[in-house]
């Protein structure tokens, strides 16, 4: 059976009775829809292997997709990446945040997601609906930016995004319009930050 809601939420004080639904249908092998700071994105568990393949196919993504982990705290991100004390300070004074960041990768990174890439792209959105989804979910979710192959830009209006998803087992939390700018990528992996791609969050390095 397919299973499609369109929520719609307070952008600053969703109600919780919505967030713990959409967790549940998370943790039932659907995607999410997601509003951050920056953009809607898409939100999966690593688990939900069918809900991976259909947003593979939504995105028309291939196998090496770069996929970034999205956390709720710096411990979530400490299962996954390696976070030496240089670069546990940026962390904790940019997150949550408009920012991803490249970090090492460790053991338990999911290698069947994954592959054998050596580091992954953290984010901590600064969304009150993306922080108490991740709060409830209770483990960090795969992400990738919403955005149709057919199209040049990422999707900002929920009510175009509902008819192309509609037909697949997904929750769209919409808190109104999103935003167009992406986040600013910073690689943590060497000495020197270095800075991949300027979006919403200012970097002085």
């Amino acid at each position: 059976m397919h299973t499609f809601e369109h929520m719609r939420l307070h952008p600053e004080r969703p109600q919780i009775r919505q967030i713990k639904h959409a967790a549940k249908l998370l943790h039932d092998g659907c995607f999410a829809v997601v509003p951050t700071e920056t953009t809607y994105a898409i939100m999966v568990l690593p688990t939900a292997l069918k809900a991976q393949e259909s947003i593979h196919q939504l995105r028309n993504l291939d196998e090496q997709h770069l996929w970034s982990l999205v956390v709720s705290d710096l411990s979530q991100a400490a299962q996954f990446v390696s976070i030496n004390n240089a670069a546990h300070r940026i962390l904790k004074h940019n997150l949550p945040g408009p920012y991803t960041f490249i970090l090492p990768a460790n053991s338990k990174l999911p290698k069947r997601i994954f592959g054998k890439r050596k580091d992954v792209g953290i984010r901590m959105p600064d969304h009150a609906v993306c922080n108490m989804l991740l709060q409830e979910v209770g483990e960090p979710l795969l992400a990738t930016s919403m955005q149709f192959p057919d199209e040049d830009f990422i999707a900002t209006d929920p009510e175009s995004i509902e008819p192309r998803i509609k037909h697949l087992n997904a929750v769209l939390l919409d808190a109104g319009w999103g935003d167009m700018t992406p986040t600013t990528v910073v690689d943590l992996c060497d000495d020197v930050p270095q800075v991949l791609r300027q979006g919403l969050g200012e970097w002085e390095a």
